[in-house]
């Protein structure tokens, strides 16, 4: 079942067009990305999807039902979580959860917020002052008030953006989960292709005001239409056409060839490609080397190697390129 159905949405600030012709679609119990640079207009369609966005062009449809194009009282089934949480500092943690739960009568209320409470690990804070949490702590308040009247959409801006990277990758796991168990149709924004490429069932990418491409994340990753996408995705290199054309791969105008970092090995075979080594980066598990190509108009690579043994020296090795590794997609779309 469908929960939000974005057909062909449009939006202009004054005499600046924002995005065009936007169309997509969320499944209940799907999380879908939308990816793209900062300023894109990423927030602005979830802005639009909760009824804080008014005049675009298109529709919005939630569970089949057409939404009003304008801003105007949000809508019980979709719940907004956003980057800096927006909890109430004069409101404990118990008090926050439940002010969304103004309707019901209190002991159906103090029913719902325990089970939020022990669900979110958070019985032991409820009458804790928001600035006495930790930053993961006060996130999982900001969803669970948000989930306590039950929506049916989930839209997430930012979510993980203030957390360090240990306490990120622990909530993503865990937000996941509760989005899947519970069945709800959940839109993520980010600029982070990791946690895009983590996150989603299918990942819309946003270049030029358009979706350049959309599907599953491993579709989107394994077959980049563009370089843009390719570039989005991973860490490529766009390698130069003589050098595709002494591996004997044929490109067309308009097309490029690109092979991922790790995609590239370094070897001491004297036969393969040589490069001149312009940097040598220690990553903890693996290497980073800045390369300039000898006989390819110094064309520079990076290339992510487990190992140096092969290198006489830090001034020059030979590289390995694999033509199934090389992928070829269009420049621009």
């Amino acid at each position: 079942m469908v929960g939000i159905n974005v057909k062909n949405f449009s939006i202009a600030f004054g005499d600046t067009q924002i995005l065009e012709d936007i169309s997509f679609e969320v499944e209940a119990g799907e999380i879908v990305t939308i990816l793209g640079p900062s300023g894109c207009g990423k927030s602005t369609i979830l802005r639009s999807i909760a009824s804080l966005q008014e005049h675009y062009e298109g529709e919005i449809f939630l569970n089949e039902q057409c939404l009003v194009n304008s801003a105007g009282e949000c809508n019980k089934d979709i719940g907004y979580i956003f980057q800096d949480y927006a909890l109430f500092p004069h409101l404990n943690v118990k008090e926050n959860i439940e002010f969304a739960l103004y309707k019901l009568n209190k002991l159906e209320r103090q029913k719902r917020v325990d089970k939020l409470l022990k669900q979110f690990d958070l019985t032991e804070h409820r009458h804790k002052q928001i600035h006495e949490l930790s930053g993961g702590q006060q996130q999982r308040v900001s969803i669970a008030r948000v989930l306590a009247y039950e929506p049916k959409v989930l839209l997430l801006d930012e979510p993980f953006a203030n957390l360090d990277t240990l306490l990120r990758n622990k909530t993503k796991v865990w937000l996941k989960k509760i989005i899947k168990d519970l069945g709800l149709s959940a839109i993520l924004v980010t600029h982070d292709q990791k946690e895009a490429l983590s996150m989603s069932d299918k990942i819309a990418i946003i270049n030029n005001k358009k979706i350049e491409q959309f599907g599953t994340a491993k579709e989107l990753f394994d077959t980049p239409k563009s370089l843009y996408v390719a570039n989005f995705l991973n860490r490529i290199n766009h390698l130069p056409k003589k050098l595709l054309e002494d591996l004997d791969i044929k490109v067309e105008e308009k097309y490029v060839g690109i092979i991922s970092i790790d995609k590239i090995k370094v070897c001491d075979d004297k036969e393969k490609i040589k490069a001149t080594i312009l940097d040598i980066s220690f990553c903890g598990d693996y290497y980073e080397l800045q390369v300039s190509l000898d006989d390819y108009e110094n064309k520079e690579l990076l290339v992510k190697t487990s190992c140096l043994d092969c290198l006489e020296d830090e001034t020059s090795c030979y590289l390995d390129m694999d033509k199934n590794n090389i992928k070829i997609v269009k420049e621009f779309i």
